[in-house]
């Protein structure tokens, strides 16, 4: 399947000799992610995943590339396979999907990736993609870097792979004036080449063809006419720099933008190339703008002074695993430990260079081992990705991200200002100064998802196991599965998420991934001891026909509980995962004799965790005792230590207890048939809240509680009802006339419209990722079953997640980031959406922006 990659081992993948295995293996994530990572920068092309939703429902504008050469790059193409396409193949699917895209994107080239579950069916995207470069008469480029194929890191490859031989030396360059250098492994996050490209323009040095940061189509396929390559990320595309040489014999140098001495010294590295090469003499005019650059640079440090002594942790990768160091150095930051992880060997010799033959370089970087380097190294902060962004906050210690995900460029010598502030923010926060900073349900009818509103099932359900006490979900499938889902759930709830993957490479995927999963959950057992450990189906181990069962039986222990649910990605969505789960953990529940006043409830997808905590303050108050599954108030922050397991929320003794409680409250439709299964196994009666929000809504739930418990209404839950209908006089005037799209899952959509109706809206469109019993009950002009493009123009306000925000700028709507994720905003955990004062609250945010406001 994957015939272009055999080479890329030659380059890349040489056996560290001291474990005798690839280190290229290591690193987070998949090939897919690495490939995308790469390519998706090209903004003036499309990027067409096949495959179900989970690989670009996980990762859409996960990566922070920035680009004034395009759009694309923030659009999300996916042709979202279903278990019938699984079956009978989807090849014409693609086709059909490929001319869609083109239609709706006019972009220079398509490419399209193939994933798990196509790279295992066997799709033919190759001749696929043929026939439709024949049809389209663009180009339409096939990546074949499905997860399992091996990491992020080997993902970047197989995409350089396939630009050395599909794209570049294909367009016509100008021999007249050959461009100096190419740019390669830079990618523009968050702007990091608006800091670089005018040095090298104001030094005289031009640019060919950036690969691919900032870059269009075009010019990647005249790159073979400049005269050097100048590798920026020699982890990620070193065989591209090196097939270039080969084929065209352009030479690359590898540098940094990272730090002034690094700039500096790249910037003069170039220059003597191309004086070299062309006898151009331009050294005068780099060192003329070096000397400007580190003149101005030094008053611009100044205030940052302070900073020099200080201590930092670091652990980062590809060129940031040392260009970082450099960059420390220059704001006279001592390096106490270096994670070496992700880091190639070269990577290695680099930082012994710039620390000494004694550097303290460390393999191991998990967690533990990073908070045991900050005490034993008297570490003042941590520089990394954001993964271990909550390591530094559940530990209270200074934290600045330097990975993709950041929103800050430190390429440059702007960038190196940018990073002296970014650290002395971290200090002055942990200083304690103040500081800056039922209408018809209509199915859509394309065969492309343009821009999903979809998530993966299995992301739904470990989102629902994070509100269990010591448990911890084991997703069963491609490493990238996890990574990309664990980083969109730590990013959303901005709490440690737990979740661990099996990793199922290219052999396990063939041979067999029992003894991998063994492997884990026994590993899982012994040093996490976790009360529950739920193992969760991805579409890979769901179309391989993995037979977990039998393994499941044989890992439960005394104190641990091991269940199975299925969630594989091409069968429902995020609601729909968190529902089985739902299912299946209220299928523990013990029957047993009823205990006066106890409840069980069974929280939707939809809620925050702030409203979870609230609903348990209600219940308490009219003299009940709830049984909350799942608890996911766990979430809202509170905890103070970094844990592997979700921890906080609810007991395992607490699920089994919910066999003797009185009545079950399902708050939204997908929590129902949980109630219905705790209906069948224990006899309890149940009863279902389709909203809580809306003043008609909240009053039909306080008068619930009010008859079912015996006890009146508090006089403080009176109160907050009229303010509520006081608010909604005053905001009448925002809602009048207005015409209001909502882009949410079916419970929440729901929920949303329920205030909306009472605010007088003229028009309400609804668009829900996934069609079951709440679509059907949403009160709107219309509901559709498909994507963010699907969403009409010509409405005042979207609300809808972060997504969301890219399609209203972009049909000149107002946008009220509300739903999941939600990674661009503060708070989506702490905000209130359910009775009278959370009600209050979406439609004062709403009318805000309806007004023009925040």
């Amino acid at each position: 399947m994957l015939t272009h990659t055999d080479n890329l081992f030659d380059h890349s993948c040489r056996p560290d000799p001291t474990e005798g295995v690839c280190r290229s293996r290591g690193g987070e994530s998949c090939a897919f992610d690495g490939a995308m990572i790469v390519l998706q920068c090209i903004a003036d092309s499309a990027h067409l995943v096949h495959g179900p939703i989970a690989c670009f429902g996980n990762s859409w504008e996960s990566r922070g590339t920035l680009s004034d050469k395009g759009s694309l790059h923030k659009r999300a193409y996916t042709t979202d396979l279903d278990e019938v396409d699984i079956v009978y193949g989807a090849e014409e699917k693609l086709f059909e999907a490929i001319l869609q895209t083109w239609t709706d994107s006019r972009a220079k080239a398509i490419f399209v990736y193939s994933t798990c579950v196509t790279g295992l069916t066997g799709e033919d995207i190759q001749t696929v993609c043929h026939k439709a470069a024949v049809r389209l008469g663009i180009s339409v480029i096939p990546v074949e870097a499905p997860g399992f194929v091996g990491p992020k890191n080997l993902g970047n490859r197989i995409a350089g792979e396939v630009l050395l031989e599909r794209v570049v030396g294909t367009g016509q360059t100008d021999d007249s004036e050959p461009a100096h250098i190419n740019l390669i492994g830079e990618y523009n996050i968050a702007g990091d080449l608006y800091g670089v490209e005018p040095l090298l323009k104001k030094a005289g040095i031009s640019i060919g063809a950036r690969i691919t940061g900032n870059a269009t189509f075009e010019e990647i396929t005249r790159a073979h006419g400049s005269r050097l390559n100048m590798l920026v990320c020699s982890r990620a595309l070193i065989n591209l720099a090196r097939g270039m040489e080969q084929r065209y014999g352009i030479p690359y140098m590898e540098g940094s933008f990272f730090g002034s001495t690094e700039v500096s010294s790249a910037l003069r590295r170039i220059a003597g190339h191309i004086e070299e090469v062309t006898r151009r003499q331009v050294g005068k005019q780099v060192e003329e703008v070096i000397l400007e650059q580190e003149t101005l640079l030094a008053e611009r440090l100044r205030p940052f002074r302070y900073l020099k002594g200080k201590r930092a942790v670091l652990y980062s990768g590809g060129v940031k695993s040392w260009a970082m160091i450099s960059a420390l150095m220059d704001l006279g930051i001592d390096v106490a430990a270096v994670g070496t992880k992700k880091a190639t060997r070269e990577d290695e010799e680099k930082m012994r260079d710039l620390l000494g033959e004694d550097a303290p370089l460390y393999e191991s970087m998990t967690p533990a081992r990073i908070l045991s380097l900050m005490k034993e190294k008297d570490a003042d902060m941590l520089i990394a990705g954001g993964r271990n962004l909550y390591l530094g906050i559940k530990e209270g210690f200074p934290f600045v991200d330097v990975n993709q995900e950041r929103h800050r460029a430190y390429a440059g010598y702007d960038g190196l200002v940018n990073l002296a502030r970014s650290i002395h923010q971290a200090f002055r926060f942990y200083e304690g100064r103040s500081h800056r900073g039922p209408g018809p349900v209509i199915r859509n009818k394309r065969e492309v998802s343009i821009d999903p509103l979809k998530h993966s099932p299995a992301l739904g359900a470990a989102m629902a196991l994070q509100g269990i006490d010591k448990a911890l979900p084991i997703l069963h499938g491609a490493q990238g599965c996890n990574f990309l889902g664990k980083v969109l759930l730590t990013k959303h709830f901005r709490e440690p998420i737990a979740l661990v993957s099996s990793k199922l490479f290219v052999e396990n995927v063939v041979m067999g991934g029992r003894e991998v999963l063994k492997q884990v959950l026994d590993e899982a057992i012994e040093k996490q001891a976790p009360e529950l450990i739920a193992l969760l189906t991805t579409g890979l181990s769901e179309v391989k026909g993995d037979h977990l069962l039998p393994l499941v039986r044989e890992a439960r222990t005394e104190k641990t509980e091991v269940i199975h649910i299925s969630t594989p990605d091409y069968e429902g969505g995020l609601e729909e995962g968190y529902a089985k789960a739902l299912c299946r953990l209220s299928e523990l529940a013990v029957p047993q004799s009823r205990v006066p006043g106890q409840v069980n409830v069974l929280t939707g997808s939809h809620l925050t965790p702030a409203d979870i905590m609230l609903l348990k303050v209600w219940f308490t108050s009219f003299g009940l005792t709830a049984r909350v599954l799942p608890d996911l108030s766990a979430l809202d922050g509170s905890k103070n230590k970094f844990q592997a397991m979700a921890v906080g929320g609810t007991p395992m003794e607490a699920v089994r207890s919910m066999g003797a409680s009185e009545r079950t409250v399902a708050i939204g439709l997908s929590a129902a048939p949980a109630a219905k299964v705790l209906k069948n196994l224990c006899g309890i009666p149940w009863t279902t809240f389709e909203s809580l929000s809306g003043q008609k809504s909240v009053d039909r739930f306080f008068s619930f509680l009010e008859e079912f418990s015996g006890h009146p209404i508090p006089d403080g839950i009176g109160r907050e009802r009229r303010i509520l209908v006081d608010g909604k006089r005053d905001a009448q005037f925002a809602f009048g006339g207005k015409k209001i799209a909502v882009a949410q899952e079916a419970d929440h959509a729901l929920q949303t419209v329920e205030w909306l109706n009472e605010m007088g809206v003229e028009e309400i469109f609804v668009v829900v990722p996934t069609a079951g019993p709440s679509a059907e009950r949403i009160q709107a002009d219309q509901v559709v079953v498909g994507d963010y493009g699907a969403v009409p123009c010509g409405y005042d306000l979207l609300i809808s997640n972060s997504h969301g925000e890219e399609v209203a700028r972009r049909l000149g709507m107002k946008h009220y980031p509300m739903g999941f994720p939600i990674v661009e905003r503060l708070g989506a955990n702490a905000a209130i959406t359910v009775g009278y004062g959370g009600t209050l609250n979406l439609l004062n945010n709403a009318g805000n922006r309806l007004i023009g406001g925040e």
